[in-house]
Formats: C-alpha cells, structure tokens, sequence
C-alpha cells in the first residue's frame, strides 16, 4: 500500500466531520437557527458577535435562494476568497461571474442550515443544497460544509467541502 496516497472521499468527509466536532467542543454552537435581531451597530459581546455571523450566513443562503447575486457579493470583503471543489476565487469581480454563471445555468436553489458553530469571527456551517439544472430539468441535492472566516462583518475566506459526485 503507498503511504503517500490521497484521501478518498469518505476519508476527508470524516476529516471534516471530526474538524467540525473539536471546533464545537470549543466553541459556542447555534443550533435554533433563530436570528435574534441586534438593534445596535457596535457589537460589544461574543455573543452579538454570534448572531450577526448567523445573519449573514442566513443571509447568504437567502440570496442563493433568491438569485440575488448582489446581496451575495454585499457580504464579501473586497478581496475575500471562495473556494468550492474545482474552483478557487479571489475577489468581489471573480466571485460575482461564478455566481452569475450560477444562476445562468440553475434554478429553484434551496438551503437547508442545519448546523452553524462559531467562535469569535470565524466557523462552520453545515447545510443541504438543492437546484434544479436549467438545461436539463435534473434535480439535484448535496451536503455542503462549510469553512469561514469574516473580519469588520465581511467574509474573508470560505470554502466549502462537498462531493462533486452527487
């Protein structure tokens, strides 16, 4: 057997699985999904802190689900980064195309969140993506996590770990 192999599928998924479980051990977990409006500008507590990173990612799945490709780039930082399986992004303009593409070629997205751990101005989320490719009418669905970072309420880094397969 080389001991220099990739990880299989099913490897990193784990990796990811076990990454997702010590982080939650340290960190505070949302598990409602209810936003709590914050009606002030200055966020002063770890926990504010918490509700507006999960505003922004309901807002991110709001957009996918809208098709609102402004208010997916609003949350960027100007030189934020996404990386998904195959593609890895650097900026509002390069982001803002993929996204575009996106919607040129796929309809009725649907996110489900099912789990957001943060801790500070970083996290995971984990949710179930469902579209509909606009060619040939093929539904399709996939378990999504998620890697983020935002600094000053904006994203700096995301990358998600999904299958490509399904």
């Amino acid at each position: 057997m080389n001991k220099n192999r990739l990880l299989n599928n099913s490897q990193i998924v784990t990796l990811i699985a076990i990454t997702i479980y010590i982080f939650s051990c340290s960190s505070n977990i949302l598990e409602d999904n209810k936003v709590a409006k914050n009606s002030t500008t200055n966020i002063s507590s770890s926990k504010d802190l918490n509700l507006d990173i999960q505003e922004l990612l309901q807002r991110q799945a709001q957009a996918w689900e809208t098709a609102n490709s402004q208010a997916i780039i609003a949350d960027f930082a100007e030189n934020g980064v996404f990386i998904a399986p195959g593609t890895s992004l650097k900026g509002r303009e390069d982001i803002k195309k993929a996204v575009e593409g996106y919607f040129k070629e796929f309809t009725d997205t649907k996110i489900k969140i099912t789990r957001i751990i943060t801790s500070e101005k970083e996290g995971a989320i984990e949710w179930t993506w469902s579209d509909t490719n606009k060619k040939t009418g093929k539904k399709s669905q996939i378990d999504d996590a998620i890697i983020f970072e935002i600094k000053d309420g904006k994203i700096i880094y995301w990358r998600e770990y999904f299958d490509k397969q399904f």
